[in-house]
């Protein structure tokens, strides 16, 4: 459940002090740490929902990614481990296991998707806003999405 909606111009959230504090305060909770027992592949030790929701990786404690899992989120952490055809799936996973070679750790806080929203009567997609505000304000290192997301919005109308 979210505790407290942040506005945009809250001082508490500024772009240089989001923190994983800030995450739990929020709602979310730490699922687990990424790691290589056998050097090639990544355990899956993790507390999972199987519920949609948003997922945050952190490095060192500074988040260097956020996703949302529409399908769940047990489902697309484990396409981190396994994909061999997901893109994006490929690249953070590469990204992860460039940290763990560093001797960084690499930590998975999550948050369940929230109960339906509604805004004068339209449904509003919790998973999406949060996933989007939080890539906004904090982008994430990880995180490509933005202006090429804009432009093919943009070009497409």
């Amino acid at each position: 459940m979210l505790h407290q909606a942040i506005s945009p111009d809250d001082d508490t959230m500024s772009e240089t002090n989001v923190s994983i504090a800030h995450l739990m305060a929020a709602g979310f909770r730490p699922a687990g740490r990424w790691e290589t027992p056998d050097g090639a592949s990544l355990a899956r030790g993790f507390d999972v929902d199987r519920k949609p929701g948003v997922y945050v990786y952190a490095v060192n404690g500074v988040i260097a990614y956020v996703g949302s899992a529409q399908r769940g989120l047990h489902r697309r952490l484990r396409h981190y481990e396994i994909s061999k055809k997901m893109k994006t799936a490929m690249r953070i996973r590469s990204e992860i296991l460039a940290s763990l070679a560093r001797g960084d750790a690499v930590d998975v806080y999550l948050l369940p998707a929230p109960p339906a929203m509604f805004w004068n009567g339209l449904p509003v997609d919790a998973i999406a806003g949060i996933e989007d505000g939080l890539i906004r304000k904090i982008n994430p290192p990880w995180n490509i999405r933005g202006s090429r997301r804009t432009a093919r919005v943009v070009s497409g109308a």
